[in-house]
Protein backbone atom coordinates (compact mmCIF):
# COMPACT_ATOMS: atom_id res chain seq x y z
CA UNK A 1 0.00 0.00 0.00
CA UNK A 2 1.18 3.51 -0.77
CA UNK A 3 -0.16 6.79 0.63
CA UNK A 4 0.07 10.01 -1.40
CA UNK A 5 -0.28 13.05 0.87
CA UNK A 6 -0.63 16.60 -0.40
CA UNK A 7 -0.70 19.72 1.77
CA UNK A 8 -1.74 22.97 0.15
CA UNK A 9 -2.97 26.50 0.78
CA UNK A 10 -5.01 28.51 -1.67
CA UNK A 11 -3.88 31.93 -2.85
CA UNK A 12 -5.80 34.73 -1.13
CA UNK A 13 -7.42 35.85 -4.39
CA UNK A 14 -8.95 32.42 -5.17
CA UNK A 15 -12.70 32.78 -4.72
CA UNK A 16 -14.51 30.51 -2.28
CA UNK A 17 -16.56 29.10 -5.15
CA UNK A 18 -13.38 28.11 -7.01
CA UNK A 19 -11.93 26.56 -3.86
CA UNK A 20 -15.08 24.47 -3.40
CA UNK A 21 -15.04 23.49 -7.08
CA UNK A 22 -11.43 22.31 -6.82
CA UNK A 23 -12.19 20.22 -3.74
CA UNK A 24 -15.19 18.71 -5.55
CA UNK A 25 -13.03 17.96 -8.59
CA UNK A 26 -10.53 16.20 -6.34
CA UNK A 27 -13.32 14.15 -4.74
CA UNK A 28 -14.53 13.23 -8.22
CA UNK A 29 -11.26 11.42 -8.86
CA UNK A 30 -12.40 8.67 -6.44
CA UNK A 31 -14.50 7.06 -9.13
CA UNK A 32 -12.59 8.25 -12.19
CA UNK A 33 -9.17 6.69 -11.56
CA UNK A 34 -9.15 2.88 -11.23
CA UNK A 35 -5.81 2.67 -9.38
CA UNK A 36 -7.00 5.07 -6.66
CA UNK A 37 -8.13 3.00 -3.66
CA UNK A 38 -9.24 5.83 -1.34
CA UNK A 39 -9.27 9.61 -1.27
CA UNK A 40 -9.98 12.11 1.48
CA UNK A 41 -9.61 15.86 1.13
CA UNK A 42 -10.55 18.69 3.43
CA UNK A 43 -9.57 21.65 5.52
CA UNK A 44 -6.73 21.26 8.00
CA UNK A 45 -8.13 21.48 11.53
CA UNK A 46 -4.72 22.12 13.17
CA UNK A 47 -3.59 25.41 11.59
CA UNK A 48 -1.27 26.37 14.45
CA UNK A 49 1.08 23.50 13.57
CA UNK A 50 0.64 23.50 9.81
CA UNK A 51 3.10 26.17 8.67
CA UNK A 52 0.41 27.84 6.57
CA UNK A 53 -1.00 24.74 4.88
CA UNK A 54 -4.79 24.97 5.05
CA UNK A 55 -5.90 21.80 3.23
CA UNK A 56 -4.93 18.12 3.17
CA UNK A 57 -5.38 15.45 0.50
CA UNK A 58 -4.69 11.81 1.43
CA UNK A 59 -4.91 9.10 -1.21
CA UNK A 60 -4.10 5.39 -1.18
CA UNK A 61 -2.80 3.16 -3.96
CA UNK A 62 -1.83 -0.50 -4.05
CA UNK A 63 1.72 0.31 -5.14
CA UNK A 64 4.03 2.71 -6.97
CA UNK A 65 2.69 1.58 -10.32
CA UNK A 66 -0.83 2.63 -9.24
CA UNK A 67 0.46 6.06 -8.23
CA UNK A 68 2.23 6.41 -11.59
CA UNK A 69 -0.99 5.53 -13.45
CA UNK A 70 -2.82 8.15 -11.39
CA UNK A 71 -0.24 10.82 -12.17
CA UNK A 72 -0.79 10.44 -15.91
CA UNK A 73 -4.52 9.66 -15.82
CA UNK A 74 -6.58 11.98 -18.08
CA UNK A 75 -9.02 12.71 -15.22
CA UNK A 76 -6.19 13.67 -12.84
CA UNK A 77 -4.05 15.85 -15.11
CA UNK A 78 -6.46 18.82 -15.39
CA UNK A 79 -7.36 18.69 -11.69
CA UNK A 80 -3.67 18.72 -10.75
CA UNK A 81 -3.07 21.70 -13.04
CA UNK A 82 -6.04 23.52 -11.54
CA UNK A 83 -4.85 23.05 -7.98
CA UNK A 84 -1.27 24.06 -8.85
CA UNK A 85 -2.60 27.30 -10.38
CA UNK A 86 -4.73 28.06 -7.31
CA UNK A 87 -2.21 27.10 -4.63
CA UNK A 88 -0.05 29.60 -2.80
CA UNK A 89 1.99 26.67 -1.53
CA UNK A 90 1.86 22.95 -2.15
CA UNK A 91 3.79 19.99 -0.74
CA UNK A 92 3.39 16.37 -1.85
CA UNK A 93 4.91 13.28 -0.25
CA UNK A 94 4.51 9.55 -0.77
CA UNK A 95 4.91 6.79 1.79
CA UNK A 96 4.86 3.04 1.43
CA UNK A 97 2.85 1.38 4.20
CA UNK A 98 3.47 -2.20 5.31
CA UNK A 99 0.60 -4.62 5.57
CA UNK A 100 1.17 -5.30 9.27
Amino acid sequence: MLHHIVLFAFKDDVAMTERAAILDALRGLRTAVPSLRSLEVGENISPARAQGYTHVLVEAFDDRAGLALYGDHPAHVPVAARIRAAAEKLLAVDMEVSGS
